[in-house]
């Protein structure tokens, strides 16, 4: 009995050993689509994704796509993204954000043509960047664009937590007028929302024919306004190489850095209508921590979701009072700033100081 107790161990020692072999190995065998159309689909979008980037801003964010580089002294190279004219004006400080791979990176300059609707904007760096060639800039050819070509729109929409969200459409309308210039955009249905402005449009092959530029929301009706669906602007490329081949260095307006925090906060009334209140302790008062420019210094001491609330002894009730707080601020001015941070279900207070940088 001992010795078939035995046996009939051993049999399940190696079925369980079998098992785990397998599941090991199904789990390192990438997947690969059993229709042709998705497996492309699949691997161009994998190619291309790289390339595309999100533009940071003091007022918002857009996307973007590097599609060209230089390579300057001590090993930095300088890399050209293009966006859209309107997520640089009036922008003020830039930076760059790469999803999870690197840390972002301050935009030295930007170019822009508010008539086209276009904008370059320059990083320089050590990091060595998935650069996207663009026959229509690169080779001065045409692009081919018709009606009913899939097409995939890669960008950032709504948060910086969804990174190169991708939509898929079709093109509706090949050459259609915007801002007053004939055939200066493409008109489809893969969905754009803010943050997908300047970001990239592909085809199947991965060329890239257009840059991401507007949505029609509504439309009047005798019967009221209605929520337009799949109305999307693309600026051709094809429209749009001309002008950004023409940009010289005489164009680019130099981005002046500014001494700052270095966080994104928000009022509570405001986070709490998309946040849970479980976030914050009872009866909150203050300013809510909501996201970092990591090329500064607040994000090595302070954490997302931290609850301002007390700057330099000084009690900080609304956004106001940490801009009050930071008049005729200059480079290596020190501030003192109170936080409250869940620790494990319990609001604890931490005090820390911050270096304007």
């Amino acid at each position: 009995m001992k010795k078939k107790l035995l046996s009939m161990f051993i049999v399940m020692l190696f079925v369980l050993a079998l098992v785990g072999c397998s599941l090991e190995l199904r789990a390192e065998v990438p997947y690969t689509s059993p229709i042709a159309y998705e497996q492309l689909r699949i691997d161009m979008i994998a190619e291309v994704s790289p390339s595309v980037v999100v533009v940071k801003t003091e007022t918002g964010h857009g996307s973007g796509i590097i599609y060209k580089s230089e390579t300057l002294e001590n090993n930095m190279f300088r890399y050209y993204i293009m966006t859209n004219a309107h997520v640089v004006e009036d922008g003020g400080e830039m930076t760059v954000h790469f999803g999870d791979v690197i840390d972002d990176i301050s935009v030295v300059d930007f170019a822009s043509n508010p008539t086209y609707d276009i904008a370059v904007v320059r990083i320089e760096t050590t990091e060595v960047l998935r650069v996207h060639h663009v026959a229509s800039i690169d080779d001065n050819t045409i692009t081919q664009i018709i009606v009913g070509q899939d097409v995939y729109a890669i960008g950032t929409p709504q948060n910086i937590d969804k990174f190169n969200y991708v939509t898929q459409g079709i093109v509706s309308i090949a050459s259609y007028p915007y801002n007053g210039v004939p055939g200066l955009v493409i008109m489809h249905d893969a969905e754009l929302n803010p943050g997908n402005s300047g970001g990239p449009l592909f085809n199947l092959n991965g060329e890239l024919i257009g840059i991401n530029v507007a949505k029609v929301a509504n439309i009047s009706t005798v019967e009221g306004t209605i929520a337009a669906e799949g109305l999307n602007y693309t600026l051709s490329i094809n429209k749009i190489a001309p002008i950004v081949r023409g940009f010289t260095n005489a164009d680019f307006e130099v981005v002046v850095r500014k001494p700052r925090l270095g966080i994104t906060v928000q009022e509570i009334s405001v986070f709490l209508e998309s946040h849970d209140a479980s976030l914050l302790p009872e009866n909150p008062v203050g300013v809510v921590v909501i996201g970092f420019d990591l090329t500064r210094n607040a994000h090595l001491v302070l954490e997302e979701f931290d609850l301002i609330v007390e700057m330099n002894g000084t009690a900080i009730t609304s956004i106001a009072d940490i801009a009050l707080q930071l008049e005729d601020a200059e480079f290596g001015d020190v501030h003192v700033i109170k936080v409250l941070r869940n620790v494990d279900g319990t609001f604890v207070e931490f005090v820390v100081n911050i270096t304007l940088s």
